[in-house]
């Protein structure tokens, strides 16, 4: 009884917001235990991927009901301690769950072992170590070969890395995040504890995320129920907590950079305005994202701290950027021609095959594929999928960078309309128009004709961006302080939907501003995104079917007419908030324009006539 009484004081909106948070909690529980399902090992085609996308869609939903309320409570800092406390535990209950469709961290944690053990990432790919014999002639093969041998849970995870012929991509900082979690875990221990302890720390960068933008809020004095946008949101649980994406550390680190960089300009404080550039350095080392927000920051550095602060805080912020992505830059691939020959004097042995790779099924629904492809390429071949590429050591940040495309919707209609060898039912391009702008580009890089469409669509999609950043950086000049947030998320929103991979969990570089995006459409997005992972549906399971007699098979059927549904209401009702907000916008200025001519109108005959008492006592005269 003494509990109902308390709880029937509460306010409406607290109550509507535990509810609701009870509610996720029981969500996020029943993903912790379905994710068992997706472990390696079970066969991709009988993975219950509808049940997790109609449970996380749900948990959306419920949490756009909760921002309502938590927006609503912007007074009562009970919502804030319930939003936090609910925003801990989600991400407690997700830890140790088994990652959904997503087996990057295994290569977080290879990663993360060799530069524990002095190694270096960048040079042997992990195909090379998995097949090198017990010993070799090379020093740096051999220490990871050793690693390889000694530890059963570093070589489990080294055999379930996807591109193994690929070096890694993830930059220095990250790097050091996952040579922590490897220095942390005992060399025994099991694949599982080492998956926990690498996530953990994902988890705290994420954590500090969200510390970042409470604290952004409070700067400007916005509802402090906003934090549960980025808190709550089931993109941002799965991706972090459940498939532990290195990209928190970024989104951690950038966040808490804005903040200061905010702060620096509010208070005018140099010493904050260096701590930030330090940051931001920091986060560019983790993930390169956070470069695209330097031109806003840069134009209203000098419109507070003028050339002073723009040289001081820009040495600060190319120092530390260089620094840390000196090791990546520098690095050269060691290719397996080369690996092969220091080990050819002392070849003994092959290394054993995977453990979990069983023989050949033809049945897809029975068929365990090797770790090597428990993630499916995309529509576009992957890079390394020739047979040329499959001989050697490629450098995978330049064939992530040249060739990978993933979900993607802007670049894909271009693309698409600049390749006569297309099935797009969008592509309307005539073929003539197509073969003049891509003929002379294959003329002077000697590319295939969808190497040199991928360019010519980088190249468009890239100045496109440019142009973007330009005019947003040109709006820096002249804009409130509060405004600037939103600049910057418009910068990293417009980067993230005009490249060609759309990953998912790529769009969370942005969702820490989202509060300021003055457009609630932006929201639909961390929802809309998620459709993403029908594609594993589409792909393994219905296979090689043609879907509702479209004419397109599962994995095309995804990339020509699912993305339209992912990304097409989204649009629709962006482009319909942005005109009804530019009409409103439109009519404040008439109005207030209309009220200074009324007022000059005023003014100016009191200043013209003469008072009215005065003519009336000439008259009376």
């Amino acid at each position: 009884m003494r509990a109902a009484a308390e709880w029937s004081r509460f306010p409406h909106h607290l109550r509507v917001l535990i509810s609701i948070g009870c509610l996720l909690w029981i969500v996020v529980f029943a993903l912790s235990l379905l994710s068992g399902w997706f472990d390696h090992g079970v066969p991709l085609a009988v993975r219950p991927v509808r049940l997790f996308l109609g449970l996380v869609i749900g948990a959306f939903v419920l949490h756009l009901i909760a921002l309502r309320s938590a927006v609503a409570l912007s007074a009562d800092p009970r919502a804030t301690f319930w939003i936090l406390l609910f925003a801990a535990g989600y991400r407690c209950v997700l830890l140790p769950s088994i990652p959904i469709q997503e087996i990057d961290i295994y290569r977080y944690m290879w990663d993360g072992a060799v530069v524990a053990s002095g190694g270096n990432p960048y040079q042997f790919s992990p195909r090379d170590v998995r097949e090198a014999p017990a010993e070799v002639v090379d020093e740096r093969l051999q220490s990871l070969v050793s690693l390889r041998d000694v530890s059963p849970s570093a070589r489990r995870s080294l055999e379930r890395i996807h591109y193994a012929h690929l070096t890694t991509i993830y930059p220095p900082v990250s790097q050091v995040v996952f040579a922590v979690s490897a220095w942390l875990t005992p060399d025994q221990a099991s694949v599982r504890t080492r998956m926990i302890l690498t996530k953990l720390l994902i988890v705290l960068f994420d954590f500090l995320a969200v510390l970042g933008l409470l604290n952004l809020l409070r700067l400007f004095g916005r509802a402090e129920g906003w934090v549960l946008c980025y808190a709550w949101s089931p993109l941002v649980l799965k991706e972090f907590a459940n498939s532990g994406h290195l990209d928190a550390i970024a989104v951690g680190l950038t966040t808490w950079a804005t903040f200061f960089w905010l702060r620096a300009l509010h208070t005018q404080s140099m010493r904050l305005l260096l701590l930030s550039a330090a940051i931001l350095g920091l986060g560019i080392g983790a993930k390169l994202y956070p470069l695209v927000i330097v031109p806003v920051v840069a134009v209203s550095v000098w419109r507070y701290f003028q050339w002073r602060g723009v040289l001081t805080s820009g040495l600060v912020l190319c120092a530390v950027t260089v620094c840390s992505l000196a090791p990546m830059l520098l690095a050269r691939p060691q290719t397996p021609e080369v690996a092969a020959a220091s080990a050819a004097p002392q070849l003994r042995s092959e290394a054993p095959p995977p453990p979990d790779v069983v023989g050949a099924d033809r049945d897809p629904a029975k068929q365990w594929l090797p770790p090597s492809t428990d993630v499916p390429p995309s529509h576009v071949s992957p890079p390394g999928a020739s047979r040329s590429s499959r001989r050697r050591t490629g450098a995978g940040l330049n064939k992530f960078l040249s060739s990978w495309k993933m979900n993607d919707f802007f670049f894909l209609i271009l693309q698409e309309n600049l390749s006569t060898d297309t099935k797009a039912w969008f592509s309307v391009v005539p073929d003539s128009w197509k073969r003049a702008v891509i003929n002379p580009v294959r003329t002077q890089t000697g590319q295939s004709e969808s190497d040199a469409s991928f360019l010519v669509a980088r190249t468009l999609t890239a100045g496109v961006h440019l142009l973007i950043a330009l005019a947003l950086a040109w709006s820096a000049r002249t804009a409130p302080l509060d405004n600037l947030p939103r600049l910057a998320f418009l910068c990293l929103a417009w980067f993230w939907l005009l490249l060609p991979t759309l990953n998912p969990w790529y769009w969370i570089w942005a969702m820490p501003l989202l509060p300021f995006a003055r457009l609630r459409s932006w929201l639909l997005l961390s929802g809309c995104v998620l459709i993403y992972y029908l594609r594993f549906y589409l792909q393994n399971t219905l296979g090689r079917q043609d879907i509702l007699q479209s004419g397109y098979t599962g994995a095309d059927f995804f990339h020509y007419v699912v993305v339209w549904v992912e990304y097409g209401p989204w649009l629709l009702l962006l482009t319909g908030e942005w005109w009804l907000r530019r009409r409103s916008d439109r009519q404040r200025f008439v109005r207030r324009r209309n009220d200074r001519d009324d007022d000059r109108l005023s003014t100016n005959q009191g200043d013209d006539d003469p008072p009215v008492s005065d003519v009336t006592s000439k008259e009376a005269r």
